[in-house]
């Protein structure tokens, strides 16, 4: 029987979980929950840091930024959505948009931090649960916010007040 070209319903949901469990592990400190979400060789393409691969590297990233900056990260929210996956060899590539929400722990309020998108391969281990082999998270700055209309719509440079 031929694969489809595109994941299965249930398919597309485990993988959503997936993203979910990074999200929940990334945000409240669980080393562990993190390093377990990628598959044996699998990657994070994080920056600064940019690629770190394997659980020292990527307890290392951690690390940087859960302790880097004090009071900077408890109360970090990852908002995935918008999927969009299509099959890659065994794997599904997945594209997705995420938000950050922040907690201000000072005042105790919460603002919009960031926004940006996900690009990962996700791949089936030999217990048949879907891992990361390759995630790289890109955070949106005028240069980097995707677009693939008129490059007219980017700024050129940065404007005196920003």
């Amino acid at each position: 029987m031929a694969k489809t070209a595109k994941p299965t319903v249930e398919e597309r949901l485990d993988i959503q979980e997936l993203f979910a469990k990074y999200c929940w592990a990334l945000n409240t400190g669980d080393e562990q929950g993190y390093l377990d979400l990628f598959s044996e060789g699998g990657w994070v393409d994080h920056k600064p840091q940019g690629r770190c691969q394997g659980p020292e590297a990527m307890r290392k990233l951690l690390h940087q930024i859960w302790y880097g900056m004090p009071f900077s990260y408890l109360g970090r929210q990852h908002l995935p959505n918008n999927f969009v996956m299509a099959r890659e060899g065994e794997g599904v590539r997945v594209k997705a948009y995420w938000t950050i929400n922040r907690l201000e722990q000072q005042m105790n309020n919460f603002h919009l931090f960031i926004l940006g998108d996900w690009n990962a391969l996700c791949v089936k281990d030999a217990e048949g649960e879907w891992k990361f082999a390759e995630l790289t998270a890109t955070h949106w700055y005028r240069e980097t916010a995707p677009w693939v209309g008129d490059p007219k719509v980017r700024l050129e440079r940065a404007l005196p007040w920003g």
